[in-house]
């Protein structure tokens, strides 16, 4: 099992790249990741000044994004980390700064990758709005395992999950009888592709014991809700959350995360992915 954290750390090393974070609540915690992350970034930080780097002092957060967008258009900076300004507004204005149609919040591929101990690995399907469909399910694994294969350089090891056990009671809930039928219809269509793949129902746990790094949940209302549980009562740790379909290096995140260390760093080793 490899530990996405080092992946992304040992990428980091190769080349420092230049990087832009919102920052609008300068605790100690975050000031301290911020140095840290110096170490592998040029990092401009847009909201407040903080000593020791590159700022644009700017208060209101609408605001803010406009100058963290406006750097990465004009190629100031060569990748982004939210931080703390607005998701849906910075994601927004993203697409008229960069002339793109905006994609449909069922389509939207932002993955979170997880780590605690020696467990690490890609969760899909954790929006709301994810995996109500076979072709959604479809459409987001392909671009999850196109990551971990092409940009992360590993073999994807899948665990595809769903609802109900064979020994359940099926037909006795259309919905549950649905989600259950695209989760089955999903490891198919993986293990068709030759890709290594296993359903495991709602044995999250095996999953993870037995080594997945990419788990792939039923729909998005449970991977959403599953994802927040270990990252606010489980104490995992969230390494990244990347948007995979801008062309950009555009790095999302929790909207209580106040330590940006792993943020950086990936958005970081995305840009260095490529260089040997």
């Amino acid at each position: 099992m490899k530990d996405l954290e080092k992946v992304f750390l040992d990428r980091a090393k190769k080349k420092k790249r230049k990087i832009a974070i919102a920052i609008l609540r300068p605790i100690k915690e975050t000031v301290d990741s911020l140095i840290s992350a110096s170490e592998f970034a040029e990092l401009t930080v847009v909201g407040v000044d903080i000593p020791g780097f590159n700022c644009f002092s700017i208060k209101n957060t609408e605001d803010a994004s406009q100058k963290l967008l406006s750097l990465l258009k004009d190629g100031s900076i060569e990748g982004i980390v939210r931080g703390q300004v607005k998701d849906t507004y910075t994601l927004d204005l993203f697409y008229k700064y960069f002339n793109k149609t905006p994609i449909p919040s069922n389509k939207k591929v932002c993955p979170a990758v997880m780590k605690k101990d020696k467990y690490s690995f890609v969760v899909g399907t954790c929006s709301v709005y994810q995996g109500h469909t076979l072709n959604d399910k479809i459409y987001e694994a392909e671009k999850l395992v196109h990551y971990i294969d092409k940009e992360l350089k590993l073999k994807p090891k899948i665990g595809v999950m769903g609802i109900l056990r064979p020994t359940s009671k099926h037909g006795k809930y259309q919905i549950l009888d649905e989600i259950t039928k695209n989760s089955r219809d999903l490891a198919k269509y993986l293990l068709n592709k030759g890709y290594d793949v296993k359903e495991y129902y709602m044995e999250y746990e095996t999953a993870v014991w037995e080594g997945c790094n990419l788990i792939l949940p039923s729909i998005g209302y449970v991977g959403n809700s599953w994802l927040k549980a270990l990252l606010y009562l489980g104490d995992w740790k969230l390494l990244s959350c990347p948007y995979l379909d801008l062309d950009v290096v555009y790095e999302d995140g929790s909207r209580n995360e106040t330590d940006y260390f792993n943020h950086i760093i990936h958005a970081v080793a995305m840009l260095n992915k490529d260089n040997k």
